[in-house]
């Protein structure tokens, strides 16, 4: 990845490279960006541990580790993007600035290793991102969207591959008000469905709009919201960003039909 985005190596083709980084990982990327010279090899290299050593004993000691977190920008976060990118966490915009979209993406990365979910750029999270190791996915073919609810990420499969993984928040187990005069527990069916219904706008109903959803389960749907927390928070739905889920009416991977695959 680093490769076809130096500049000192690809110095005349650099559009090139962008399209065909934005075509392969869905993430776009300005040619302003490359002109800085930030796409380097050491921009993208993580944190080395660094030892000291004297006449009369050897110390080790560990390097600084600057945080990235909501707010931070420069070259480090657009590493930390395109990494995050590359490696198949959705994330909007290459842009150098860590916005809500890529604390969304740290979330999902920090949800499907196992990691305190703060959206914080810590040496764990970095060391999980450079391990590149990503959750396995239960289905063996076709096109599917896997939604896990102990990790709290949907998962974009094709044959067993991920293709994307976002960020979600799924049912919050709590009791609410239907609106029809009796209550229910906020949860997420768990099973096998398929997509039967959208709607391409806000779709308004009692308990408030979902933006652009994908119904799979009743009134169950895959949506657009503005509030995506890293824990269960919804009354059913599975939610995402509402850039997340312009993506993905934009995108050929969860048109009327689909497979979706629910499970703990």
């Amino acid at each position: 990845m680093v490769v076809i985005l130096q500049k000192e190596i690809y110095p005349y083709c650099m559009p090139f490279s962008v399209r065909r980084f934005t075509k392969a990982f869905g993430v776009a990327v300005s040619t302003g960006m490359l002109a800085t010279g930030l796409l380097t090899t050491a921009a993208f290299a993580g944190p080395n541990p660094t030892s000291t050593t004297s006449s009369t004993s050897t110390t080790s000691t560990t390097a600084p580790f600057n945080k990235l977190m909501l707010g931070s920008s420069g070259p480090a976060v657009l590493a930390l993007q395109l990494k995050l990118a590359s490696t198949g966490y959705w994330i909007g915009n290459a842009n150098g600035r860590f916005t809500d979209l890529t604390q969304q993406a740290v979330f999902a990365l920090q949800k499907a290793n196992g990691l305190n979910r703060d959206g914080i750029v810590n040496r764990w999270t970095m060391a999980a991102l450079n391990r590149a190791v990503l959750p396995t996915p239960r289905t063996t073919n076709g096109l599917v969207i896997e939604v896990s609810l102990s990790k709290q990420i949907l998962m974009i499969v094709q044959d067993h591959k991920i293709i994307k993984i976002f960020n979600i928040s799924s049912g919050g187990g709590y009791s609410y008000a239907t609106g029809h005069g009796y209550s229910t527990l906020a949860v997420t069916p768990t099973g096998t469905f398929h997509v039967y219904y959208q709607v391409d706008k806000w779709d308004i109903g009692p308990l408030g709009g979902l933006y652009r959803p994908k119904y799979f389960s009743g009134g169950i749907a895959v949506h657009g919201s503005y509030s995506v927390p890293p824990q269960p928070a919804s009354h059913g739905c599975v939610r995402i960003s509402l850039a997340a889920m312009d993506w993905l009416w934009k995108s050929p991977y969860i048109p009327i039909g689909t497979r979706v695959v629910v499970y703990q």
